[in-house]
């Protein structure tokens, strides 16, 4: 199913640039190999810009803008440094860093409104819109639940701020290169694009929009959406990962993490380079990843295993590409179980229960049963297929 939203242009290049990654993940093909079969089958300090003044900060960039928008009102708010952002919203929300070369005490917030209407001093776009800074918060807010629906609002703060973001209808987000302790972004329809964060805690829910995040995303990440949203990571580093959907589609490009939990009730989960741990140096020695679907396929590329890796779909195929070198122990069960003639495998038992097969064994030498892969779906085929790092980004071997 396909989800066609309304979005500025710049939405449209955030989800062209995604999308052009999913033909190269989700290509299949024809499998060669060994095949084996189970059965048959406060106070404020604010300064107002008025749309007429053309004194705008040359240093700050241009903002986003929908098509025939014009500038509706502007402020520069004095803050203190590491405060927090609190927006609500019913209409597009984007938040950019100020340059901190030219803001060097991190004081400032620029809010910018614009909309089509063309009696700025009348326009629906600023009724009942509330743009404060409370002190002794430490806390600026945006707020209001019946501004026009067409407008936008375009924020720039320091940095390092955190960041708790909810729009209503469509209201789309988005986010790029903020620093901060905590990201919340809640929307209703609208799509959640994030660029660059580096965030110690990043919470993402959605009722049915995407959720596309470009560059790479650091920090926990626990990302819940509904019905028909898809989630569509570029790159994720963090500890703990938690991603689930209900209908759509769950990408990941790359992924480092200790522990992985991710899930969809009725969609696809694609994988591409999975690690075990954040960085190679890390401490860590009981990573984990887990992916699960009830009516989708999963698709998965392990580089390197510091656990166990769990994957299980009601329906659907798994398909597990591993480098011809890694060592684990595996436990793969299905209609049909297809492992590649590359991969060498020891110890092998196979059991046959009805028009289910279960296969167990040893990949390269008899490895601690703590390093498994466990792939099981009830109504489907099980591939193990080898895979180098090369062919995982297209490239080839000279």
């Amino acid at each position: 199913m396909r989800l066609l939203l309304s979005f500025p242009r710049w939405w449209h290049l955030a989800a062209k640039i995604v999308a052009g990654n999913r033909q190269g993940l989700s290509k299949g093909g024809n499998i060669a190999g060994r095949e084996l079969r189970g059965g048959s089958c406060q106070l404020v300090r604010l300064f107002v810009t008025s749309p007429d003044d053309k004194s705008r900060m040359p240093s700050e960039p241009g903002v986003s803008r929908r098509k025939n928008s014009k500038l509706l009102k502007e402020w520069t708010l004095i803050v203190s440094p590491f405060g927090l952002l609190k927006v609500r919203l019913p209409c597009h929300v984007t938040v950019s860093p100020l340059d901190p070369h030219n803001y060097l005490e991190a004081d400032r917030v620029f809010v910018t409104v614009r909309g089509t209407d063309t009696n700025p001093q009348d326009s629906p776009a600023l009724n009942n819109l509330h743009v404060k800074y409370d002190e002794v918060l430490k806390e600026m807010t945006i707020i209001s639940d019946d501004m026009d629906r067409a407008a936008s609002v375009d924020v720039r703060t320091p940095i390092k701020f955190d960041l708790d973001i909810k729009t209503s209808g469509n209201g789309c987000v988005k986010i790029e290169k903020i620093e901060c302790n905590h990201c919340k972004i809640e929307t209703e329809k609208g799509a959640s694009v994030l660029q660059s964060i580096k965030s110690q805690k990043i919470d993402i829910q959605s009722k049915g929009g995407k959720v596309i995040c470009l560059g790479t995303l650091q920090g926990n990440t626990d990302i819940h959406v509904s019905e028909e949203s898809s989630v569509n990571i570029e790159k994720l580093q963090g500890s703990s990962v938690i991603i689930s959907t209900k209908n759509g589609l769950l990408k990941t490009k790359y992924l480092y993490a200790e522990s992985s939990c991710l899930s969809s009730t009725a969609g696809d989960v694609l994988l591409g380079n999975v690690h075990g741990k954040i960085a190679k140096d890390s401490d860590s020695s009981e990573g984990f990843l887990k992916a699960s679907s009830c009516q989708g396929a999963i698709d998965v590329y392990i580089i390197s295993q510091e656990g166990e890796t769990n994957l299980k779909t009601q329906k659907g195929s798994i398909t597990v590409k591993v480098p011809a070198t890694l060592k684990t122990y595996l436990q793969l069960s299905g209609n049909k179980v297809e492992v590649s003639p590359e991969i060498q495998l020891q110890d092998i038992q196979s059991a046959s229960r009805e028009d289910h097969l279960t296969v167990t064994g040893y990949m390269n030498q008899q490895a601690e049963k703590e390093k498994c892969i466990k792939a099981e779906t009830h109504n489907g085929a099980v591939y193990l297929k080898s895979q180098t790092w090369f062919q995982s980004v297209h490239l080839t071997s000279l």
